[in-house]
């Protein structure tokens, strides 16, 4: 017996009245007003003007990633799988196959390491993280209390296949300053990143 069986009668479609957009250079049936216009001691419905826009308050703009605070990274993926890392995670809480190096010296000696063919790959792992960079809470000082700078949303994926390291920029994770955590049992005092 198939698994597919067609239909005895084909369905019947639905119309249903669909407005249609303004066209190029129309506007809207009710022009909506200028930010700048509202009041903001008033509420107002909107519920007459179609879905879609972002009501800005304010005309100055956002800056997303400031420019100060930032630092150049290298990361080396001594895992057998790719890693993916989001716009927000603060860079000591990745995964542990992930090395960070402030320094591409010490980036490119721990490439060398690791294709040392008199070192077993255990062995090669244990001295490239010797030359990595401490995630241990070292205030600001990359990776700690660091996230990528990417836009929000965004990601980043590090390759074991990528030689030489990735060269990554990374900015200092503002706000309140506090991770919560992604480790398991991660200590009380490693939460505030100052």
């Amino acid at each position: 017996m198939p698994y597919f069986q067609s239909l005895t009668t084909p369905p019947v479609p639905v119309k249903q009245p669909v407005p249609a957009p303004p066209g190029p250079g129309e506007r809207e049936p009710f022009p909506l007003p200028k930010p700048s216009a509202l009041d903001p001691s008033k509420s107002y419905d909107f519920s007459q003007y179609n879905v879609g826009g972002v009501w800005v308050r304010d005309a100055d703009p956002h800056v997303l990633n400031s420019q100060g605070g930032k630092a150049t990274l290298y990361v080396v993926n001594v895992g057998d799988r790719d890693i993916q890392i989001g716009s927000h995670i603060h860079l000591a809480d990745v995964n542990e196959d992930l090395l960070f190096f402030t320094d591409e010296n010490k980036a490119a000696d721990a490439e060398i390491v690791l294709t040392d063919p008199q070192l077993s790959r255990p062995e090669q792992i244990a001295a490239a993280r010797q030359l990595a960079h401490d995630r241990s809470k070292t205030p600001g000082q990359a990776p700690w209390g660091y996230r990528l700078d990417v836009a929000p949303g965004n990601s980043k994926r590090f390759s074991p296949e990528n030689s030489p390291s990735d060269e990554i920029e990374v900015v200092e994770i503002s706000g309140k300053r506090r991770v919560p955590g992604l480790r398991k049992g991660k200590p009380a005092d490693d939460v505030a990143l100052d």
